[in-house]
């Protein structure tokens, strides 16, 4: 009640507190802010503090956070009808991110109150305001880089560490202090020796050389394995090169990189080379190099996402990951417990074949389902609701800006300005400016709203189509399906095992020209063989401690059962050299004539080839839908197994 007895209406508000740095959340951060706003909901008789969510440790240069996303799940509840912030710069810390957070709170259903600087309701004004008070966060952002940037500068000219992780070998002394150096690590230093005494002695490629250090217990800094991958950026390093330039201007891949001004120069200084502790001598140091030099890299990982990342378990029970094999030039997927100290040894799959697997499994379970019974996106309407909201409110914005610039061409062309005509030429110069400016960052946001409903659209067009097929969507939008029904592949096959490189050349003659695998070759068979081979072949073939007719039979065995190379049992030889006097005799068409020897009664069987993928389990929430839903009449029956 006021003070004439009238009911006053209690309105719900919500307080905003963030924090760049976890050490600021026990200092001055957060309690500042909170009592800032408790003081201020205090002075507001109808306002009632019902939610506090905060972010700490979260930059302001980002406009999704998780205390800010779970503000606007309450918003979107009803919850609350105010967000309560103590400066504008808890919200962004530069104008794009504060007008992104500023709009979704409001496209949410919440109107954000600052405790120092009364922003004004809604209109033109406060638009006004808030840019100006953006672009003072923005300035005072800059200021601080630019500060910050100074001083690492400064220090690395020192001969100092400017900070972030050292260079492996080396570790911080005076950690924390302005004369922070660097300082060998006895332990990472042996380690680097002995990656140089390995690769100067000739270890054979790096898939040898992390298979060495990881053998011998020498783990990468964090405790994993080492993969070709990681150790080929290692041997790239500052490490085994003596120095690291800070301010590099030479890698301008997506991630941490130096800033260039317009000119290609650092923005924030010149480039400075510093030297590191020595843990190599010269002469060492140069003969590793030479021999890097003629050492395989492994290739780049192709643009691309996985979907199915995360979503596939093998044996061991641990999460599948996408990667890139450079020795085989293809998409896999394998188990995370290869990181471990002590490999799982589940197998790799390729992604092509367990995607095409997926993909026809999940298509077949929406078909069986009726189209109105088929699940939607989790929030199949906010993105494009919120796209209609903003594109309205781009389209307002280039109104005002249009009719802005109409009235500055009219107090233009007036014959003879007053000293009030050019007071308002001036101020509405600055306020057509001002909402250029906002107009700018409406319309980036705008664009990224617009993808986000074009892919809900591909979904949506998928899922209600009469024959879905998850196959004609890009990967991005097969992730979020894959997610929104909670797909699950177990391998049912524990004891698959992954074949590397190409299909077997023989396998595939085998099956182009439809000749069956005869059987073992008799005594009798096997004498008209050996007297083809050593009228075709030199004495030397024959010098071999290598028993062709032991080899012979397992060929034949390895191409009716269709095991790998590696499985070849011992009894048929040398699984490397029986592959490889295979492949000769098939290059110099000799095979076909030992088929045409042993078949001579034609009863041989059809050539195996073993499936590049396991036979997989693959679950969704969709399960049950399908077993009880009906489609055209008819019970569906779901299979679960998919191979």
């Amino acid at each position: 009640m006021d003070g004439e007895g009238r009911r006053v209406q209690t309105i719900d508000v919500a307080s905003y507190v963030r924090v760049s740095t976890t050490e600021q959340k026990g200092r001055y951060g957060i309690p500042a802010q909170a009592q800032a706003i408790h003081a201020f909901v205090a002075q507001q008789k109808s306002w009632r503090l019902v939610e506090s969510r905060e972010d700490i440790g979260e930059s302001g240069a980002t406009h999704s956070r998780p205390g800010l996303d779970a503000l606007l799940q309450d918003i979107r509840l009803g919850r609350v009808k105010h967000v309560l912030v103590h400066r504008m710069d808890r919200l962004g810390r530069t104008e794009a991110v504060v007008w992104r957070c500023l709009w979704q709170i409001e496209d949410a259903g919440a109107q954000v109150v600052c405790c120092t600087e009364p922003l004004g309701e809604p209109g033109l004004e406060r638009w006004l305001t808030i840019d100006r008070l953006a672009r003072a966060v923005e300035t005072d952002y800059r200021r601080i880089v630019a500060r910050t940037q100074a001083g690492r500068q400064l220090k690395a000219a020192d001969g100092g560490w400017p900070g972030g992780p050292a260079p492996y070998g080396c570790r911080i002394s005076g950690r924390g202090a302005f004369g922070s150096t660097l300082e060998v690590d006895p332990a990472e230093a042996r380690v680097v020796k002995l990656i140089a005494d390995l690769v100067i002695d000739g270890v054979n490629g790096l898939t040898d050389l992390a298979d060495q250090l990881n053998n011998r217990g020498a783990l990468t800094r964090n405790g994993k394995r080492w993969t070709p991958s990681n150790l080929c950026r290692r041997l790239k390093s500052g490490t085994f090169l003596g120095e690291v330039v800070f301010r590099r201007v030479d890698r301008q891949s997506k991630g941490n990189c130096t800033r260039l001004r317009s000119d290609g120069r650092p923005q924030h200084g010149e480039s400075v080379v510093i030297p590191l502790p020595r843990i190599l001598s010269e002469e060492r140091m140069g003969g590793l190099q030479g021999v890097l030099a003629g050492m395989t890299r492994p290739r780049r990982k192709p643009n691309g996402e996985y979907p199915l990342s995360g979503r596939i378990h093998g044996p061991c029970g641990l999460p599948y990951i996408g990667t890139f094999r450079g020795k085989d030039g293809m998409r896999t997927y394998r188990c995370s417990g290869w990181d471990a100290p002590i490999t799982c040894g589940c197998p790799f799959l390729p992604a092509d074949d367990v995607e095409e697997q997926v993909a026809r499994r999940v298509s077949a379970l929406l078909a069986s389902i009726p189209a109105h019974r088929r699940p939607m996106m989790p929030s199949s309407s906010e993105p494009s609701a919120q796209f209609i909201r903003h594109r309205e409110r781009v389209r307002s914005l280039e109104r005002l800006v249009a009719e802005c610039a109409e009235e500055l061409d009219a107090l233009r062309r007036q014959a003879r300005p007053t000293r009030a005509v050019a007071a308002a030429l001036r101020q509405l110069e600055m306020e057509h400016e001002a909402f250029g400016r906002i107009l700018g960052y409406a319309s980036d946001w705008l664009s990224e709203l617009k993808g986000l409903s074009d892919g809900e659209a591909r979904l949506t067009a998928v899922l209600g189509s009469a024959t879905p097929d998850l196959r004609s969507l890009s990967s991005s939008d097969q992730r979020s399906l894959i997610e929104s029904i909670k797909v699950r592949v177990d391998i049912a096959d524990s004891s698959f095992r992954y074949r590397e490189g190409r299909k077997c050349s023989t396998g595939l003659w085998h099956e182009r020209t439809g000749t069956p695998v005869p059987a073992d070759p008799t005594d009798g068979q096997w004498a008209a063989i050996e007297g083809l081979l050593h009228r075709r072949y030199p004495a030397h073939h024959f010098r071999s401690p290598l028993d062709l007719r032991a080899a012979l039979t397992g060929m034949l065995h390895r191409l009716r059962t269709g095991i790998l190379w590696r499985d070849l049992p011992a009894r048929f030889g040398d699984p490397q050299k029986v592959r490889w006097r295979q492949r000769t005799w098939l290059a110099d068409g000799v095979w076909p004539q030992i088929v045409k020897l042993l078949d001579e009664n034609g009863e041989g069987v059809p050539v195996v080839s073993r499936p590049a993928v396991p036979e997989l389990i693959i679950h969704t929430v969709l399960d049950a839908e399908a077993v009880l839903g009906v489609h055209d009449g008819h019970e569906v029956v779901n299979l679960v197994k998919s191979s």
